[in-house]
């Protein structure tokens, strides 16, 4: 027969200091200094406006592909299409993505 350990008695009552979780990811995540966190809010909202110029497809095989991690057989099967037509418009999707991202790399 198997032997328990008892669990003390001792509690405490006073619950232990907790720092939301919110809190912990920001503190993690967001840069120290007001330049690079006004550059990367406006970096998300760069992808965001690219993300919505995509076509219904484009952005379903982008999040399927790379949100939800699905191989280009996995992605075409579950939409429907062949590996070829996925490749093709991932890299159309892409393409729109990367010019996006280069016109906000280059503005001053």
């Amino acid at each position: 027969m198997p032997v328990y350990k008892k669990i003390t008695e001792n509690i405490s009552t006073t619950p232990p200091e907790r720092v939301a979780l919110d809190e912990r990811f920001i503190t993690l995540f967001l840069p120290e200094d007001a330049q690079e966190r006004l550059e990367a809010q406006e970096l998300r909202q760069i992808v965001h406006r690219a993300l919505n110029e995509l076509s219904d497809d484009e952005f379903r095989i982008i999040e399927s592909r790379y949100q939800h991690k699905k191989s280009p057989g996995q992605a075409a099967s579950r939409m429907g299409i062949s590996r070829d037509e996925l490749i093709r418009l991932e890299q159309s999707a892409l393409t729109k993505l990367r010019a996006a991202l280069a016109t906000w790399h280059q503005s001053p």
